[in-house]
């Protein structure tokens, strides 16, 4: 029975853990505080996905096409997320963890940030998607979606989207007091900054 709990104990820290790194990844992206990560990241929101387009296509427009990465996620998440796991590991040696712990630490954040930063980040600017359909789970969809809309659409007048960071579940954004539930109006002065910062990406 201590086993069993341990093992829950484990796997909701684990996820909790890759919401709270997500969470601060998505917030370093386009700060432009490092400008080679931030490339790709701004390519979705100034140019892809911009706050004055549709934030729905047919299918997703992926702003990788023609960089680096591992499927449809660009160094600017697998250079942050390699640094973090050979933290994790030095940690884990530091205080003798046990291989399964790691093992479950590993695989829940691995497949949670996947789900959450990856996969439900695309489908977010799809079409018709069948989550918006489902009876059970729409009504979170398309609320989690409505929030992560604003997160493209508001900027601050450095040229900053500041709000939204979450994907999924916007507990982070609660915490840290990024949560914007309801879109002002919009800002064309931080518009117009965003474009002069990020020059080299829009096109």
């Amino acid at each position: 029975m201590e086993t069993i709990l341990n093992i829950v104990t484990w796997i909701v820290a684990s996820c909790i853990s890759a919401e709270l790194l997500g969470y601060g990844l998505h917030r370093l992206l386009p700060s432009g505080a490092i400008g080679f990560l931030s490339r790709s990241h701004m390519n979705h929101h100034l140019v892809l996905y911009g706050p004055l387009q549709d934030q729905r296509s047919i299918e997703y427009h992926d702003a990788t096409e023609d960089s680096v990465s591992l499927g449809n996620i660009g160094l600017e998440w697998l250079l942050p997320a390699g640094l973090l796991i050979a933290c994790a590991l030095a940690v884990f040696q530091l205080f003798h963890v046990q291989l399964l712990f790691r093992v479950i630490y590993f695989a829940t954040t691995l497949a949670w940030s996947f789900l959450m930063f990856s996969y439900l980040h695309d489908i977010m600017h799809v079409e018709g998607f069948w989550l918006e359909k489902n009876r059970w789970l729409k009504r979170w969809f398309t609320s989690a979606r409505r929030l992560h809309d604003i997160h493209h659409e508001v900027i601050n007048d450095q040229g900053l989207m500041d709000k939204n960071f979450g994907i999924g579940f916007f507990i982070c954004d609660r915490l840290f007091g990024t949560l914007c539930s309801v879109e002002p109006a919009f800002n064309y002065v931080g518009y117009k900054v965003a474009r002069e910062r990020f020059r080299s990406i829009v096109r």
